[in-house]
Formats: C-alpha cells, structure tokens, sequence
C-alpha cells in the first residue's frame, strides 16, 4: 500500500488519532486537547464545528464524564499536500456507576497536519462524517 511522502517524511506514521483516544481512556484533558493543532475543528454529532482548543476541551471533558473508553480497531490514511486524511473505526464503551454500560462503533474521519515535530488533529469527526451529516 502506498501511504505517501507526507507520512514517510515523519520518522513515524501520525497517530493522532490513537494518542486522542488514549488521552480520553486516561481522562486525560490536557494530553486530549494537545492532540489538536491551536485553529482545529471538532465536529459533533450534530454537525456542529467547534474552533480552536479553547472551545473543544469542553466537548471532550463531557466525553471524559461518560468514562469513556475507546478500542482504536482499524486506521487506514492517504496523505497528499501536506495534509494526511485517516479514516478509523473506534470500539467506544462508556458508562458505568449510574448509568448501564454500552458499546458503541464510531467511525471517526480526521485531517492532520505537521505542527512542529508531529502530527495534530486540523479535524476531527470522531462520530463520522457522514454520520454528522444525515
């Protein structure tokens, strides 16, 4: 499979994606909101895009709340001017103390760019694309 010159230039392929979702399983607010680049864009399941780090730490403190933890099962990227485009499938578990326990699948879609020596998240649709769409 070629993955591009983008991701071969980096000494590692971008694991942004990974590093969120670990950041999240921790709690981890800091760690979560440093994944993005300072202008990225979260958006929700709604289709509502969130600017900056400022204004997406809420967002994934509401994720912390739930306890969620997420299973990175699948990672597949294209890169091209700059940019790489990664489309992965998350095994989403949350809940617990007061609430039952569910399993959800989430497809994230996700846009990263270099910002010193690694890769952040420029977007980030952890439910999907298409699902904020519909």
């Amino acid at each position: 499979m070629n993955i591009g010159n983008a991701i071969l230039e980096s000494p590692r392929p971008p694991r942004a994606g990974l590093q969120l979702a670990r950041a999240l399983n921790l709690g981890d607010l800091d760690s979560a909101g440093a994944c993005f680049l300072g202008d990225g864009c979260l958006i929700t399941p709604d289709a509502t895009a969130i600017h900056g780090r400022d204004r997406i730490r809420p967002v994934l403190a509401q994720l912390a709340a739930r306890r969620i933890e997420v299973e990175v099962e699948l990672s597949n990227v294209v890169s091209a001017g700059g940019a790489v485009l990664a489309y992965e499938r998350w095994k989403v578990h949350s809940g617990g103390v007061d609430s039952p326990r569910m399993t959800q699948i989430w497809n994230p879609t996700l846009v990263l760019r270099r910002s010193d020596d690694d890769w952040r998240l420029a977007i980030a649709a952890p439910w999907g694309w298409g699902q904020a769409l519909a």
